[in-house]
């Protein structure tokens, strides 16, 4: 025997069903607009009504039109995102659910009134969004007939007006988390860089190698093929590679001629206390390969840790060439800058021995193309 389609439980079924729709739907857009809609459109179809718009409360309590659906026309859509938003701002003030008709229209706004005519809608209602006791927007149905709110017509509305109330508090929240994770790498950025400022005040004769040697490394490592993904990382590993120099003193720092090996035995600590001053910060641990290994070598005899081949992360594989050429081609107090053809055939003489070969392939392609000098790399570090 055949379920007749006006049985309770026939039709519960099917709003079930329904509202597993909707959730699924919902859910898989809940981070974009697109997830307004696709629960309008749902309201739309479920509810058996012609139009729906949705508003979010803003500051000071104003309102926004985010989202609307089946108006016939242009300036039917346009009245409801702007000159109907009046309406919309009753339900916000009263915090009640209003309902207008065909009957009653003679109560309201002449504006409000001309619209109802210009979409010929019959049945109006407007329902404030609560979530915790606040007041998130307001959702409007429209009808061209007279809604026919039966029982189990308002508790399915009950049931989509919760639903609307939660994903725009979802859709908030998560806007709210990325607009504070956006402070906090804009924080984390400008920390960063003022880092890079104070080493650079200290080591006064290195001063503009960091930009230089970020700008090449950043084009070699695309030129590699580096995900653009990790670039972000490599960035804030060139921008800390020497933030470890912080704990040298500034007798070794400053020092115009060459080290002795006691010097030297100190300023080789600085990669281990960069590592150790950047590990405990999460945000920077991805970064840490540059900072703590870009004076290993190929074949081992580098340092602090004395690993080679693979073992050296890629990315200090990769900058360990720009960092050497850089330093090479520019003034030190204690040496003239060397020609780039010098300093590009000694690059090329320690290819297996202090650099990866594949690397310095790559590189002494790049930098032998006069494209290379002209065509930076630029990746935001926050």
């Amino acid at each position: 025997m055949e379920t007749p389609n006006n049985d309770p439980c026939r039709k519960f079924s099917t709003r079930l069903e329904a509202i597993s729709e909707i959730l699924a739907d919902v859910n898989t857009e809940i981070d974009s607009g697109a997830g307004y809609y696709i629960l309008l459109d749902h309201i739309s179809t479920q509810l058996e009504v012609d139009a729906v718009a949705l508003s979010i409360r803003t500051e000071f309590s104003k309102l926004e039109s985010i989202a609307r659906l089946g108006f016939r026309t242009v300036d039917g859509a346009r009245s409801i995102g702007y000159g109907n938003i009046s309406m919309a701002q009753k339900v916000i003030e009263s915090r009640q659910i209003i309902r207008y008709n065909h009957s009653s229209l003679n109560t309201v706004t002449e504006a409000f009134r001309n619209f109802m005519v210009l979409e010929n809608f019959y049945d109006y209602l407007g329902l404030p969004l609560v979530e915790d006791q606040q007041v998130l927007g307001v959702l409007e149905i429209f009808s061209q007939t007279p809604i026919n709110t039966t029982l189990d017509w308002r508790l399915h509305l009950k049931f989509i007006r919760g639903l609307a109330s939660n994903t725009i508090r979802r859709k908030l929240l998560a806007e709210k988390q990325k607009a504070t994770a956006t402070e906090l790498e804009i924080a984390y950025s400008e920390t960063l860089e003022a880092w890079v400022r104070a080493l650079e005040i200290r080591d006064q004769y290195t001063a503009g190698h960091t930009q230089r040697a970020l700008d090449l490394t950043l084009r070699l490592a695309t030129k590699m093929g580096i995900p653009d993904e990790m670039l972000v990382h490599i960035t804030r590993g060139v921008l800390l590679h020497d933030i470890g120099k912080l704990a040298i003193s500034d007798n070794i720092l400053r020092k115009t001629g060459p080290l002795d090996s006691e010097e030297w035995a100190s300023m080789r600590e600085h990669p281990k206390f960069a590592y150790n001053l950047l590990k405990p910060i999460q945000y920077l641990r991805p970064a840490l390969d540059i900072p703590y290994c870009h004076h290993e070598k190929w074949d081992g005899s580098g340092y602090p840790q004395g690993i080679s081949g693979d073992a050296i992360p890629y990315p200090a594989r990769i900058f360990s060439v720009v960092d050497v050429w850089d330093a090479l081609t520019t003034d030190r107090p204690y040496r003239k800058a060397w020609p780039k053809d010098d300093a590009l055939n000694y690059i090329r003489s320690k290819a297996g021995t202090e650099f990866d070969p594949k690397v310095v392939d790559e590189f002494v392609g790049l930098v032998s193309t006069t494209e290379s000098a002209t065509q930076p790399v630029y990746v935001q570090i926050g």
